[in-house]
C-alpha cells in the first residue's frame, strides 16, 4: 500500500514535477482533486493500492492541471473506473444514505424544495412508464444533492440481510435544475435509471456491457456522468430552487 509520499514520488517521477504534496481523502464524492494551483493532489485513500497504469493516470492529469485534452479525458476514466475505489464509495455512500434518512424513511439531506420534488418524481414515474415499460420500482427515492462538485449523479445499490437487492436511492446534483441543463438533466436521470434495471436484473454495478445494453435501449448515453457541458452555480452556497417547465407529455397530468 503506498503512502501518500510514495505516491507523490510515484508520480513525479512520471514528470508530474509540479506536485508537492498528496493528500488520501476518505469521502463518498471526490475521488480527486487538484487544490492550491494544482500543487496539492487530493486522491481516494482506495487509491493507496493504485497500479503503476493509474499512477501514469494521475501524473497525466497532475501535469495537465485537469482534464481539458483527450489524452486528460481518458485518465480520468482509467481513475473513476478503479474497481477498488468504485467499491470504496459505494460502502460509504450506502452506510451514510442509511444514517441520513429519518424515522419516516426519507432522505434528512435532500436539499429538494417540494415543487422540485414532485418535478423529479414525475420524470421518474414518466421515464419508468415510457422507457423501461414500468419494470422499475415506484417507490426509489429521487433527491437533489447539493454536495455533488464533480458528479452530476447516483444509483446507490443495497442489499437486504437475506440477499435481496434493492435500491437505496438515486441523487442527482441540484446545479441540474438550472437554465440551460435540459438536456443534461434528462440524460443523467436515464443514466441512473439505467443503473437501477441492470443491478435488479443483472446485478451490475457499474458502467459495463449489460449497463451499455440498457442505456441504448432506453435512450441515453453510454457514458460515465463527468466532463459534461453543465452550468454550475457561482457559489456553492447559493440555493437553487427553480423548477423546469414539464415536457409537454406529463403537463397537466
Amino acid at each position: 500500500m503506498l503512502t501518500s509520499d510514495d505516491f507523490l514520488r510515484e508520480i513525479r517521477s512520471r514528470g508530474a514535477t509540479r506536485v508537492s504534496r498528496v493528500r488520501f481523502r476518505d469521502n463518498r464524492s471526490t475521488i480527486w482533486s487538484l487544490t492550491q494551483g494544482g500543487t496539492v493532489l487530493n486522491v481516494h485513500v482506495a487509491y493507496r493500492g493504485a497500479s503503476s497504469p493509474l499512477l501514469d493516470a494521475f501524473a497525466t492529469l497532475a501535469i495537465e492541471g485537469g482534464v481539458g485534452s483527450a489524452t486528460s479525458r481518458r485518465a480520468a476514466r482509467e481513475v473513476v473506473a478503479w474497481p477498488d475505489v468504485t467499491e470504496a464509495i459505494r460502502v460509504a455512500r450506502e452506510g451514510q444514505a442509511v444514517r441520513d434518512r429519518d424515522e419516516a424513511g426519507r432522505a434528512a439531506h435532500c436539499s429538494a424544495t417540494a415543487d422540485q420534488r414532485a418535478y423529479v418524481r414525475a420524470l421518474y414515474h414518466y421515464f419508468n412508464q415510457t422507457r423501461f415499460r414500468g419494470r422499475l420500482p415506484d417507490d426509489i427515492p429521487v433527491r437533489l444533492s447539493g454536495r455533488m462538485k464533480s458528479a452530476l449523479g447516483h444509483m446507490l445499490p443495497g442489499e437486504k440481510a437475506d440477499g435481496t437487492s434493492y435500491v437505496v436511492e438515486i441523487a442527482l446534483n441540484i446545479d441540474l435544475m438550472l437554465p440551460g441543463n435540459g438536456a443534461e438533466r434528462v440524460d443523467t436521470l436515464l443514466h441512473e435509471m439505467a443503473h437501477v434495471a441492470d443491478y435488479l436484473e443483472s446485478g451490475g454495478r457499474g458502467h459495463g456491457a449489460s449497463w451499455k445494453e440498457w442505456a441504448r435501449r432506453i435512450g441515453c448515453r453510454p457514458t460515465t456522468l463527468y466532463d459534461r457541458p453543465v452550468r454550475y452555480r457561482a457559489r456553492r452556497s447559493d440555493r437553487v430552487t427553480r423548477v423546469p417547465p414539464l415536457p409537454t407529455a406529463l403537463r397537466g397530468l
